[in-house]
């Protein structure tokens, strides 16, 4: 199974188990880093985070597949969040927080294709934002 495919399946299992992961992954993000709650005070539907998290997985699903912007996406953000006065710290956390929730959403159904997709994942986008990349 190519990465893509068991990020894929990874993402359907957990939405089929759990729903709407965003709730999930907005909590983890917050109990970890509780003062980045006050960022979001403009986002009183939650429309900004499930849109901030629908393209984390496009990233995501790039990353795992056709690596043709993700990684360029994902520096260019690093940026725009350090603008913001996020933290590197913080804008590191996100992606392993989401590999988390589908990882735990997934339960028992999250397979060894499935884990060394998210970890091939995780390890590329860690090196996009690595300070040796010149990017972070």
């Amino acid at each position: 199974m190519q990465h893509a495919e068991a990020i894929t399946a990874s993402l359907e299992l957990a939405a089929a188990r759990i729903g709407d992961p965003t709730a999930l992954v907005y909590a983890r993000l917050f109990a970890l880093h509780p003062a980045m709650e006050a960022e979001f005070w403009r986002d009183t539907t939650g429309n900004i985070r499930g849109e901030m998290l629908n393209r984390s997985f496009e990233v995501i699903l790039d990353l795992a597949g056709p690596k043709a912007w993700g990684d360029q996406f994902l520096a260019s953000e690093i940026h725009t969040h350090n603008a913001y006065g996020i933290p590197p710290a913080v804008f590191a956390d996100f992606l392993p927080i989401v590999a988390a929730v589908i990882r735990d959403g997934c339960g028992d159904g999250f397979t060894a294709a499935m884990s060394a997709a998210w970890a091939a994942v995780l390890a590329q986008a860690q090196a996009t934002a690595s300070p040796s990349s010149g990017i972070a």
